[in-house]
């Protein structure tokens, strides 16, 4: 028997409506009134999942629907609101696909032809059950990575000069081990440190199931990072915020994510000081780790001290010497460096092994196929396409990342200087038709309406400045790109041109004059691409 019933706007059966009941052996139906106690849909923890996790995303989804194209469709919409980098993923597709060169036509030669198929489907434990927090040989692939890429060490007996797989947790991707460390290392209603501006989407992982609060850092220099002081002004301030019982994390994230900068060792390491003599955990976010743009942040010859002198980056596990101990957890994933958000892949480095013990049965919601750990082991083993694929990444991002710049610097928009990521931080307030948040979203709508770009807003980042955007240059190719920048200049030569006429770039209907006015209004309608 089927039953439906009419629901009100909160999404629950109002127990004084209509009620329609189908009886399949019969094929009658019939129709009674309810008066029943009303059943909500879903829990409070349902509706508190309906919220998306990025402000934006219904905007990015209609950029998807139409569009643009350097030849076939130059008026859709550019999405440059995505942090991922679809400028390599040609290259590692070319890679997993490719074949292996015959020799001769032996069982053993021919398993070998491709290799990334064999190793996903030959072995018969990956169609079974295993070790939720990932297979023991793809973790010890991933910490031998780990150790050469983030702890810049080559292999070695010593365990404290290496990291080690039983320490190396797999999930599906960075928000699933981040929901896992949430909700293992704090209770609800527990506070989160985190330097402003961030990533939106990090709310979202901590509110949905473990119910934590974030709490934003504000600092005098965002691009340096927090001081001590303005980490301890945050959680003092915290405390009187009857929404949060208790600050006992901190999470950062470097390089940054929307600023494109690298915090310093010093910051780090003053940062985690600052969090364990409070007792606190502390997290690092190091999912842009391999996507510096400096030339000189090679790794291949990452043992000799002038290239370390060189390196802008470094990784909390080599800033404290692999001695993480038990408050301070390392997370990466494939998605921003590898351009394959797709795969989900996220790794936890942790040194906590009671922790480690809660993810082995929480991370049952979380794991990784194994078909798809058995392709990552094999393709973080190649040390010399690992190498040259990340290189070649890098100088695409530097492409890219120098047409956004030298465009912004034409237009006179002020901008953070990029060290890393796939992202240019910038300063459009000059153009906001009011000074507030209000003011931001109607630019940018008008980005979107009009000029047919969408941008990562700051207030969703939780900037505390109106008129911040974060450009994702990296989801779109360079021509395209190209085409997104011409057609913001486009509005920053309207824009001069009404400032020399003594007009200002204000809402529509909100001038003093008529024909100022008309002039404003078509300002705003004027399309851009």
């Amino acid at each position: 028997m089927k039953k439906a019933s009419c629901l009100n706007a909160a999404g629950v059966s109002d127990s004084n409506t209509a009620t329609t009941t189908a009886d399949a052996s019969s094929g009658t139906t019939t129709t009674s009134t309810s008066h029943e106690n009303t059943v909500a849909l879903v829990s409070s923890r349902g509706y508190r999942a309906l919220k998306p996790p990025l402000p934006y995303l219904s905007a990015f989804f209609q950029a998807l629907e139409n569009p643009c194209h350097e030849t076939e469709n130059r008026h859709g919409y550019i999405a440059l609101c995505v942090a991922e980098n679809k400028l390599v993923i040609d290259e590692l597709s070319r890679h997993l696909l490719s074949l292996q060169p015959l020799q001769s036509q032996s069982q053993s030669q021919l398993q070998s032809r491709h290799p990334y198929c064999h190793a996903a489907f030959e072995k018969l434990e990956n169609y079974c059950y295993n070790d939720m927090r990932g297979m023991m040989h793809v973790r010890e692939s991933v910490a031998r990575f780990l150790t050469r890429k983030f702890l810049r060490r080559h292999e070695t007996t010593n365990r404290n000069c290496s990291v080690l797989g039983e320490h190396v947790i797999l999930g599906s991707g960075c928000a699933g081990l981040l929901n896992g460390l949430f909700f293992s290392l704090l209770e609800p209603g527990d506070g989160v440190l985190i330097p402003a501006p961030y990533y939106a989407a990090f709310e979202s992982d901590m509110k949905v199931v473990a119910q934590c609060v974030p709490i934003g850092v504000y600092m005098a220099n965002p691009s340096q990072g927090p001081t001590v002081e303005e980490l301890e002004r945050a959680k003092r301030n915290a405390t009187f915020k009857a929404s949060t019982a208790t600050v006992k994390m901190l999470l950062l994230t470097n390089p940054n994510n929307p600023l494109g900068t690298i915090y310093s060792p010093e910051t780090i390491k003053n940062a985690i000081d600052w969090a364990r003599s409070h007792g606190m955990h502390t997290v690092v976010d190091e999912i842009y780790g391999l996507s510096i743009h400096d030339h000189d942040n090679d790794y291949r010859d990452s043992d000799s001290d002038s290239n370390k002198d060189n390196n802008k980056f470094q990784s909390v596990i080599e800033i404290l010497d692999n001695q993480l101990g038990n408050h301070v957890h390392f997370l990466w994933a494939l998605s921003k460096d590898f351009g394959s958000s797709g795969f989900r892949v996220g790794v936890l480095y942790t040194q906590n092994q009671i922790l480690n013990n809660a993810l082995s049965n929480l991370n049952v919601f979380s794991s990784v196929s194994q078909p798809m750990q058995s392709v990552i082991a094999e393709l973080l083993q190649d040390d010399e396409f690992m190498d040259d694929f990340l290189d070649h990444s890098r100088k695409l991002l530097r492409t890219s990342y120098r047409i956004v710049v030298e465009a912004l610097r034409e237009m006179n928009i002020p901008f953070v200087e990029a060290q890393a990521g796939m992202f240019v931080y910038c300063d459009f307030s000059s153009w906001l038709p009011m000074h507030s948040f209000e003011g931001e979203a109607m630019l940018g709508r008008f980005f979107q309406d009009n000029v047919r770009i969408i941008m990562t807003p700051g207030e969703c980042q939780r900037d505390d400045k109106p008129g911040m955007f974060r450009i994702c240059y990296a989801w779109v190719t360079p021509n395209v790109l190209r085409i997104a920048m011409d057609r913001l200049k486009l509005v920053a030569l309207d824009m001069a041109n009404q400032k020399s006429g003594g007009k200002s770039w204000t809402k529509p209907g909100t001038c003093s004059s008529s024909s100022s006015s008309n002039d404003v209004d078509n300002m705003w309608q004027k399309i851009y691409y």
